[in-house]
C-alpha cells in the first residue's frame, strides 16, 4: 500500500475504495474515480507491477482454502 500511494500520489480515499476491476496490470495502469466524479488513468510503476501480481494470485489461493 505504501508503495502504491508513494508512487501514483492517490489520495487515502481514493486507495480505501480501490477494487481489482480498476487495476490493469496488462496495460499497468489504474483507472481512479476521483473527486467530482472524474475518472483518472494512472501509470504504475514498473517496480509495483510483480508486486500486485504475486498479491491477487495469493488471494485467489486463500479463496480456494477457505470455501
Amino acid at each position: 500500500m505504501f508503495k502504491l500511494l508513494a508512487t501514483t500520489g492517490l489520495r487515502r480515499s481514493e486507495l480505501v475504495s480501490l477494487t481489482w476491476e480498476q487495476i490493469d496490470l496488462v496495460n499497468e495502469t489504474i483507472r481512479i474515480d476521483g473527486k467530482g466524479k472524474k475518472e483518472h488513468i494512472l501509470p504504475l510503476h514498473s517496480h509495483l507491477m510483480p508486486l500486485l501480481a504475486s498479491y491477487k494470485a495469493s488471494l485467489s489461493i486463500c479463496r480456494i482454502y477457505l470455501t
